[in-house]
């Protein structure tokens, strides 16, 4: 009898050794992306393949991903880095030079309040219909972006 409790508690052992490493695999294949799912670089908020709102930071020769362009901005900001937007209007990727940023418009991005891209062509329009404020990439700042919230 005490052979048979020691190979079924031996038995429960490896079922639960099996089961956990196994959940573990699976945390692992979901925090390196390996499920296929796409996650900010800045907060981790999954990212839709087809978001008007995904943005790209080009540093070091490896590009990153970001949920929104506030997210990417936070990163980006003060550095040499490489940003590429989706323009509000027409969704063209553009360099963040290229844009102006409104922010405090009544447009939000996936996680609320954000900074639109809008081609400088068609700022007078965007504030027109959405209200807010429009800043260039080279005058923003951490502190600005802070503020953006």
């Amino acid at each position: 009898m005490k052979a048979w409790n020691r190979r079924a508690m031996l038995g429960l052992s490896l079922g639960f050794l099996v089961v956990g490493v196994a959940c573990k695999g699976k945390d692992e294949a979901r925090a390196s992306g390996a499920t296929g799912q796409v996650r900010c670089a800045h907060c981790g908020m999954k990212i839709a393949s087809d978001s008007p709102w995904k943005t790209e930071v080009v540093s070091a020769g490896k590009t990153a991903v970001y949920d929104t362009p506030r997210c990417a901005l936070f990163d980006a900001v003060g550095t040499s880095s490489k940003v590429r937007v989706q323009e509000f209007y027409d969704r063209t990727w553009l360099d963040a030079s290229e844009v102006r940023f409104v922010r405090g418009s009544d447009v939000l991005g996936p996680m609320g309040p954000d900074l639109v891209p809008v081609n400088a062509t068609h700022v007078g329009k965007f504030t027109k219909d959405h209200g807010g404020t429009a800043v260039a990439y080279a005058d923003l700042t951490k502190a600005n972006l802070e503020d953006a919230k």
